[in-house]
């Protein structure tokens, strides 16, 4: 009875210390931990790691805990930033954002993720730049459009949206590289121009009043220049930039409508040609070979490499640049890729015969060692009986043999590689197999060391893609299938392997995605053995039932199954991008000079008179100012008399004029020499009009034209309408003589017509 007690209370004890155990060991575990595990895999990952926070604070001495709480948070932390940039790529920026911000609310320090949202912010302003660079395309202004594009693809080439942009706008203007002249609409204004062997400074005289456009000279111009230049219907921006060209001069733009002309020599080019710097950030291609390139062709005047960032920095004119940007930008492509998809199958098929009776080769007896030793053979033939045999037996037991054996080995290999366009990927499935070579050294003692060498078996593959524009895929491929059929042993006792091998090389060229299967490398290999009973193997009908045949087939065969799929090609360029202006053999980028051709209505400076030099200017330089007291569809007051043959004098002023109002009146000298001067009378009325200068306001002014005079050939005079009553009144001049300063002749000048203003 006692035992049976002592044995329950040794069964309550150990049961007590077991739990005791397993509440020590599970103590180490901590429900928070386990919980948050569970929580990341359902996908609850906030949640999840705060409980895997929450374990770590409880348990900091766990390092398990520490470590399984760091890599779940990483592996967590990386795939919300997978989804951030495929959204923000995608571009739902307000999305991309919150996903950012979700990760920063898991790990505030996570630099990608705040690195995320400043390119959203920049995103977004270059979206709003983009807005506004359409905005004014719509409107027509093509080069403040093209300034804020440029200004994006510098910060981000590769922002989608300015790049639609910029390839629109290339496609509406008809050079490309455009540069970033501020040329305000007086240069677009349409003239037309007729002068023979005028003086060069005369023709931009006219060029300045006719258009309001002011000319600044440089001191090394040659002032007996002369000019013949014969245009119709064409702005002043090229009629002047061909002037330029043809007398080797060159400009540069002080403000909207103001210019320096220079020499075009490479002294004063030093003096005012504005020289731009710009560095260029080359991603893909190696800079040293970019920047020989540029070298080149664009003739660069100053380039520094700086070869650690794969940049380049260079200091040329702004045309130089632009082109210098197209040629980078056409050049700086990422290298093609493309996804070798490859399945390597070895088929092995072996089929063993063996049938028939397996007879033994040979029968052997020995002579029992009874005589004596020493004794002749002839005594011991005399002794030699069935009692004398030692021991009688056979080499190998007699039996059947009924073996069929079929077996198949398949290796299937399917891996997958990416490589770069024109690259070389390799592929080895198999073995490495060593064999040892013997080293002596020579001595005293020769010393002999074994030194393992191994060599590759199995299936070996060397694939070199060469991607092209269409998408299609040449590949050079070499397959090599190797085996160790045997060894020898050489000289002192060394072995070297016996390899068997199948090669196939071949170059062939397949479409993106296309299968290719390249099969055929067999090795059928047969044997055959016939044993049997001597002579009983030669008789008809025995040889089978007392042979013994032993026959295998082995068939290998290597199938190898390729596709490419193209990961990233080079885009193929447009016409536009392809070819472009280049500009002349010195000056890299420059403008083609060429005229366009203009409305049919223009403005004329035309000659007149007999002697050469003699120019005519019409348009009026003060019509900006008085634009919004002309009617809409007013004629050309100039055009009529482009063709005359003596001076006229011109008056305009607008036809309609409110009650209050103020007003312009201009008066030139149309078609007169240089050295004519002409006095003349404006008369009006005194009780409807009030001059507002400081002139004669009796209703009469007398104006004085020339090139001697302050106003030169055109002036302007204010006046305002001080009229009780609306009705209409007359402006008209009188009593015009005009004289040749160079002779002293009295030149005959017309008048124009009355001017009648409405009041209103």
């Amino acid at each position: 009875m006692r035992s049976w007690k002592l044995i329950v209370l040794i069964m309550v004890y150990l049961v007590q210390s077991g739990c005791a155990i397993n509440n020590k060991t599970f103590s180490l575990r901590n429900q928070a931990f386990d919980d948050g595990k569970k929580l990341i895999e359902l996908g609850q990952i906030e949640e999840g790691i705060a409980k895997l926070e929450q374990a770590r604070r409880e348990k900091p001495e766990n390092q398990e805990i520490q470590a399984v709480t760091a890599r779940l948070r990483d592996e967590a932390i990386t795939k919300l930033l997978y989804e951030a940039e495929n959204i923000r790529f995608g571009g739902d920026l307000t999305r991309a954002e919150q996903a950012y911000q979700r990760i920063l609310n898991l790990y505030p320090y996570n630099e990608r993720a705040r690195e995320g949202i400043e390119l959203i912010v920049l995103e977004r302003r270059h979206i709003a730049k983009v807005d506004t660079a359409k905005a004014l395309l719509e409107r027509g202004e093509l080069s403040q459009a093209e300034t804020l594009v440029r200004a994006v693809l510098q910060e981000n080439p590769q922002q989608s949206h300015a790049r639609q942009l910029i390839s629109e706008i290339n496609l509406r203007l008809a050079r490309p590289e455009v540069t970033d002249l501020a040329l305000e609409s007086a240069f677009k204004k349409a003239v037309t121009m007729e002068f023979k062997d005028t003086d060069l400074k005369t023709v931009f005289e006219l060029m300045s009043r006719t258009a309001g456009i002011n000319f600044v000279f440089d001191k090394d111009i040659r002032q007996e220049a002369k000019i013949s230049i014969f245009v119709r219907q064409n702005t002043i921006e090229d009629i002047l930039k061909l002037i330029l060209a043809t007398n080797q001069l060159a400009y540069k733009v002080l403000n909207n409508n103001s210019l320096l002309i220079y020499p075009n020599t490479p002294a004063k080019q030093k003096d005012y040609q504005e020289l731009v710097v710009k560095s260029f950030q080359v991603t893909h291609t190696d800079v040293k070979q970019m920047v020989a390139m540029v070298r080149g062709i664009v003739k660069a005047k100053d380039i520094y490499v700086n070869e650690q960032l794969n940049l380049f920095i260079m200091r040329d004119t702004l045309e130089a640049i632009r082109l210098t940007e197209r040629l980078v930008s056409l050049n700086d492509y990422a290298e093609p890729e493309v996804m070798l998809e490859v399945t390597i199958l070895d088929i092995t098929r072996t089929n063993k015969f063996l049938l028939g009776p397996n007879f033994p080769q040979s029968l052997q007896f020995n002579y029992a060692g009874s005589a004596v030793a020493g004794a002749a053979p002839a005594t011991l033939l005399s002794n030699f009986g069935f009692s004398g045999l030692k021991s009688f037996g056979m080499t190998n037991q007699a039996k059947i043999d009924f073996l069929h054996n079929l077996s198949t080995g398949d290796i299937l290999a399917n891996p997958r590689i990416r490589v770069n366009n024109k690259e070389k990927a390799k592929i080895h499935v198999g073995t490495k197999q060593p064999f040892f070579t013997a080293n002596v050294q020579p001595g005293v003692t020769a010393i002999v060391t074994s030194t393992p060498t191994f060599i590759d078996l199995g299936v070996k593959l060397d694939v070199e893609p060469r991607i092209g524009l269409n998408d299609d895929v040449t590949l050079k491929v070499t397959l090599e299938v190797s085996s160790l059929l045997n060894t020898i042993t050489g000289p002192g006792g060394a072995t070297a392997p016996v390899v068997g091998t199948r090669n196939a090389e071949t170059i062939l060229t397949i479409k993106d995605g296309e299968t290719q299967v390249i099969a055929g490398l067999i090795d059928n290999r047969e044997s055959r053995k016939v044993g049997g009973l001597a002579g009983l193997l030669n008789i008809p009908g025995l040889d089978r039932l007392t042979s013994n045949q032993d026959i295998e087939r082995t068939k290998n065969e290597v199938v190898l199954l390729i596709t490419p799929r193209i990961v990233r090609n080079i885009p193929r360029p447009t016409n536009l991008e392809s070819e472009y202006h280049f500009g002349t053999a010195s000056e890299a980028g420059k403008l083609p000079v060429a005229i366009k051709k203009t409305e049919p209505q223009s403005l004329a400076i035309a000659p007149a008179g007999s002697g050469p030099g003699a120019g005519r200017a019409m348009p009026n330089p003060f019509a900006a100012a008085a634009a919004d007291e002309l009617p809409p569809e007013m004629p050309n007051p100039f055009a009529s008399v482009a063709a005359a043959s003596s001076p006229t004098l011109t008056l305009q002023a607008p036809t309609n004029v409110g009650m209050g109002k103020e007003f312009s009146v201009n008066v030139r000298l149309v078609g007169a020499k240089a050295t004519v001067s002409s006095e003349l009378q404006l008369n009006y009325e005194a009780s409807a009009l009030e001059a507002l200068d400081e002139g004669d306001k009796s209703g009469s002014r007398t104006i004085r034209l020339g090139k001697d005079q302050p106003a030169g050939m055109a002036t302007q005079i204010r006046f305002k309408v001080i009229a009780a009553n609306p009705g209409t009144t007359e402006i008209n001049l009188q009593n015009a003589v005009a004289e040749d300063k160079e002779n002293g002749e009295a030149v005959e000048v017309t008048l124009p017509s009355p001017v009648t203003v409405n009041m209103k």
